[in-house]
């Protein structure tokens, strides 16, 4: 029998593949590699066209990889000297709105888990998913955070993100694969519920907190609309704000000097193009180079986490 029709269990046996299965993978692998490229060329031509030369960009040429080089749009956005400010305040809320909300759920998640059949446990659960079902709206949200006094604070968009009945379950349903008997045992030794919590079941929910603590970092770093909503100094800028405003004014000066029919009306129509193509790179960078980190427990969180529901 040919290596090639073989294949390896995980007992170390090797099996004989049929021919509907080696069609089966042919078919599979083409259908992948079909979709890597959908997903793929977007990103691409984003990339390309943001370092293209202009005659290439406003003539439609580039598809999937740069024509001329033009590091013009880069140098724009980099030239801005509140945008480092912007990185930081972005990263700030994204590091401290991810550890609060991962202890938060993880408290709120322990008692669903581990409580029992505690007095109020069911109005606790309803509570919970009537804010998955329900919210007050956009104004009331608003008058909410003046009230609070965090109206201009990076705090409000901290603690707006604070926990989502959504990665309460998830986490809860996680800490529920964890055997009671190791919970029981930690009872018997003396242990109380926060000790459990962070000594025993923490370190062994590594990939689900992995997870939700991605989507919570995601959501943070690509979050527009509260940001608009509740920050006013531009010393308080997240970097979604700051791009968004580089992108006006590349806009505007594309309008201005076609309006003025200047010589330099094509060039500045590229550039447009150019820096709303690099916008969305720079945006794209930080949380491109933080997924390999992570990758590991991506999947084996979500699945996990799905067992008990």
């Amino acid at each position: 029998m040919s290596v090639n029709a073989k294949a390896q269990n995980r007992s170390g046996e090797f099996i004989r593949r049929s021919r509907g299965d080696k069609i089966a993978d042919v078919f599979i692998t083409l259908w992948m590699v079909l979709l890597l490229l959908f997903f793929l060329y977007p990103l691409l031509n984003m990339f390309s066209i943001s370092i293209s030369s202009d005659a290439s960009v406003l003539a439609g040429q580039v598809t999937f990889y740069p024509i001329g080089l033009n590091a013009g749009a880069y140098e724009l956005i980099f030239s801005y000297s509140d945008l480092w400010r912007s990185f930081g305040n972005t990263i700030f809320v994204a590091g401290a709105g991810c550890f609060l909300s991962l202890l938060f759920l993880c408290l709120a998640a322990y008692p669903l888990a581990f409580g029992g059949q505690f007095y109020g446990r069911k109005l606790y659960n309803l509570f919970i998913l009537f804010t998955m079902w329900f919210n007050g709206g956009m104004i009331p949200l608003f008058l909410t955070i003046g009230k609070l006094g965090l109206q201009d604070s990076l705090w409000s968009l901290i603690f707006n993100g604070l926990m989502t009945a959504y990665y309460v379950v998830i986490v809860r349903s996680y800490f529920q694969s964890v055997p009671d008997s190791i919970v029981e045992s930690a009872r018997l030794d003396g242990a109380n519920d926060f000790m459990i919590l962070f000594r025993l079941i923490v370190p062994l929910s590594k990939p689900v907190l992995a997870t939700v603590a991605l989507w919570v970092i995601v959501g943070h770093w690509n979050d527009y609309l509260n940001p608009l909503m509740f920050l006013s100094s531009r010393e308080n800028y997240t970097l979604q704000l700051r791009l968004k405003e580089m992108v006006l004014n590349a806009e505007t000066s594309t309008m201005n000097i076609s309006m003025s029919k200047s010589s330099g009306a094509n060039i500045a129509a590229a550039l447009g193009q150019q820096t709303k193509n690099a916008v969305l790179v720079v945006a794209m960078i930080p949380m491109i180079v933080l997924y390999p980190f992570i990758q590991r427990y991506f999947v084996g969180g979500v699945m996990l986490g799905s067992v008990k529901g």
